[in-house]
């Protein structure tokens, strides 16, 4: 897996950007992957999974700022191990935070060739959290890609999320809360 740090630096024909923040790469997030790197292989194309290299809160609101599940090396390992082509990993600075999510996605849809976006139902970008799922699809037809919106994984009757995997390590659940962020040796 190649690693880039500005979207520019993509230089193959076309890409599948899985997009989110990836703390830890819980099981909701490595489904996400997994169906961009299939939609990836079906259309082409390569799988970029699209990250930063900091939790967003850290730049928005420090002290909101979870500690990180895993270090970006273990994400990135993460990825690669579930078959991404690269890892665009994007500084997350004010001015990037202060980007219209409209204009984000112009951006990234033009530099990197996407041929289609993978998020989760619950994903959010863009000055002031207004780029959602929703909006991936309503503008999918204007740039030009295909809009995958992945439902959430669940863990019994929760959603496998970063906050509730910090939940069960914080309840002392260390066991249940790395099975969430483990990758199956097969998928059976």
């Amino acid at each position: 897996m190649k690693i880039l740090y500005d979207e520019k630096a993509f230089l193959e024909e076309g890409s599948v950007a899985a997009l989110g923040t990836f703390d830890g790469v819980h099981i909701g997030h490595q489904e996400l992957i997994r169906n961009a790197v299939t939609l990836a292989r079906s259309l082409d194309a390569r799988c970029v999974v699209c990250t930063f290299d900091r939790h967003p809160l850290s730049v928005l609101r420090p002290d909101r700022a979870p500690k990180p599940l895993l270090t970006l090396e273990q994400n990135l390992l993460k990825f690669e191990r579930l078959g991404a082509d690269y890892a665009l990993v994007k500084a997350f600075t004010p001015e990037f935070a202060a980007m219209a999510p409209e204009e984000y996605l112009r951006q990234l849809v033009t530099n990197m060739r996407v041929r289609a976006i993978v998020v989760g139902e619950n994903y959010t970008f863009g000055a002031g959290g207004r780029g959602d799922a929703e909006m991936i699809r309503s503008m999918a037809g204007e740039l030009g890609y295909r809009a995958l919106v992945v439902a959430p994984v669940m863990d019994g009757s929760v959603m496998a999320s970063s906050t509730y995997v910090r939940a069960l390590l914080a309840a002392g659940e260390t066991a249940h809360a790395h099975r969430l962020l483990d990758i199956p040796v097969s998928r059976g």
